[in-house]
């Protein structure tokens, strides 16, 4: 068994997989200082829930990679798998790389999220692909034909746009995150729904049509992260819709890696 935790700017996503195949997965958060006891007691409740009705306990894991974007999250969180799983955390960015060819101009300036989703669209879908993370922040990478990540561009996400729209505008409320009615808003929740989710679907069409143009017509578009199962219906570029996909990096990060020792 093989634990896969992705550590986001929101969320710490963790999976569990027997082989390829994910049995099950879920979510703690990042935000706010914790003690290493606190994430302890959270994680542990997590594992234990994700084994529950699989057959399987979280105490039987031989294998366990590890990708994080937020360093003072890390620590905390290696000290409380020590007392739980068996096996050392193979640190994507630290003790092994994503098996990719990384292109960008200072390469360690590439979120290592990037880097793995990158590898699961590769081998999942092959290349040349777009990678849309709808995540805290919204993320769209090019992944070449040859399996290197090229680069790609960087957007405030919605929850983070909504939150300021909402702070610095003293007449807007707070909304919940619903789909809108319909394009043409006709009061002002309803106008502010419409500009997320048909602002960002535009976002992502408008980017994605220009990056084919110019780098890869042929290239598949993938989208994963938290907020995609929302936006997905507003985007007529996205064709493949992977809310696992980082997990799956991670996944495939993990094989190769033990292939090479």
């Amino acid at each position: 068994m093989l634990l896969a935790i992705d550590v986001g700017n929101t969320n710490i996503t963790v999976g569990i997989f027997q082989r390829e195949r994910l049995i099950s997965c879920g979510r703690m958060s990042t935000l706010g200082p914790r003690t290493v006891d606190e994430v302890t007691i959270t994680l542990q409740g997590l594992l234990h829930n994700l084994c529950l009705g699989t057959g399987y306990r979280f105490e039987n894991i031989d294998g366990l990679i590890l990708s994080s974007v937020v360093p003072q999250a890390t620590s905390a969180l290696k000290q409380a798998l020590k007392s739980l799983v068996k096996p050392r955390p193979l640190i994507v960015g630290e003790t092994i790389r994503a098996p990719i060819k990384n292109r960008y101009r200072v390469p360690s300036q590439v979120g290592q999220d990037r880097l793995v989703n990158a590898v699961a669209a590769y081998y999942l879908y092959g290349g040349p692909a777009i990678v849309v993370d709808f995540g805290t922040a919204v993320t769209v990478d090019l992944v070449s034909k040859r399996c290197e990540y090229l680069g790609g561009l960087i957007v405030p996400g919605i929850a983070i746009s909504l939150e300021a729209l909402v702070s610095r505008a003293a007449l807007l409320p707070k909304i919940e995150l619903a789909p809108p009615k319909e394009l043409l808003g006709r009061d002002t929740q309803e106008s502010m729904r419409s500009g997320i989710f048909f602002g960002y679907g535009a976002l992502c069409d408008g980017v994605v049509s220009k990056l084919k143009t110019r780098h890869a017509p042929k290239a598949k578009v993938i989208a994963t992260g938290g907020h995609a199962p929302l936006i997905v219906p507003y985007c007529r570029s996205v064709k493949i819709l992977n809310t696992e996909l980082t997990l799956q990096g991670l996944r495939l990060t993990y094989e190769r890696a033990q292939k090479n020792y």
